[in-house]
This record gives structure tokens, sequence and C-alpha cells, in this order.
């Protein structure tokens, strides 16, 4: 659910993380790869607050059959769990220690694991949109600005093809 591009001329919003000095974004796509909403952090933010933010951007709805919420491993923690199943979303979400228990939800729901399909999008988005690949703007405003119009771009392709 992330991409790192660094950010060499520093910034507004930019920070040393793990992976060094840039900015972090943030990508729900739904489960075709088709990105919902998009948002940016700091590399030294924290990737679990985005999410709530990211489903109230894409405004999703509970239907009759509950969507699923998938995710990598830096999103295993109890509340986000039990947030999303107050929002009638599925978590599935490997744990960190013990990665048995995620995959009896998906042998006893019969759930395929479509995470791929997210990475997918990073990798549109990388190809289609080089000026996310690394963050030139010092400006926060002209940064997000530039996401927003890659999101725009992939669903007008989309629309046309």
């Amino acid at each position: 659910m992330d991409l790192f591009p660094p950010a060499p001329g520093g910034g507004e919003s930019v920070n040393h993380g793990y992976k060094g000095k840039g900015v972090v974004v943030h990508v729900l796509a739904d489960g075709s790869g088709n990105p919902l909403a998009i948002t940016t952090t700091p590399a030294n933010g924290n990737e679990r607050l985005q999410v709530e933010i990211l489903l109230d951007k894409a405004n999703i709805h509970p239907t009759k059959t509950m969507p699923i919420f998938e995710a990598d491993k830096g999103y295993d923690c109890l509340w986000l769990r039990s947030s999303l199943l107050q929002k009638h979303l599925f978590p599935l979400i490997p744990y960190r220690k013990n990665t048995s228990k995620a995959s009896a939800f998906k042998e006893i729901f019969s759930i395929k694991s479509k995470r791929w399909k997210v990475e997918r999008t990073f990798a549109w988005l990388k190809r289609k949109c080089r000026r996310l690949m690394i963050r030139w703007e010092r400006k926060l405003l002209i940064w997000e600005a530039f996401t927003t119009l890659g999101l725009t771009f992939m669903w007008v392709n989309n629309l046309l093809r």
C-alpha cells in the first residue's frame, strides 16, 4: 500500500524514515487494481493512521457482501482490525509473528490473495507518471497535486479503453 519516492532536495513533509529521506505514497485500490484514493506522508509517518483517511476519501459504503481490505504486515494492529470490522470491511492483514492465523482465514472463507494488484497499481503509477518516482517539488501542495493528477490520469486511461 506504499510507494517510497526519495526526495533529493528536501522540502515540506520530507523526513528520514527507515528507507532514507523521502515521502510515502499511500494508495487504496479496488479489486482490479484501479486506484480509489491517494495520500502522502513523510517517510517516518505512521502508515496505519492513513487507512481511515483513505477510506473516508474513497467514501466506501457497506453492501450485502463484506468487502475485503487487504494490506501487508505493516498494517497489523488490533485497533485497525476492529475499526475495519466496524466499517463492515473484512481485514485480510497477515499477522507479524504468526502467519498461520491469516492463512486459516483464507482457507475457511476460500479467499484468494490479490495483494499483487495493489503492487501493480504502484508499478503503473511509476511507469506512467515518472514525476512520482522522485520528489523534486519542495512545496507539499504541488507534490500532492501531482499524485492526484497521476490518479486522475490512470482513471482517464481506464475509461478510454
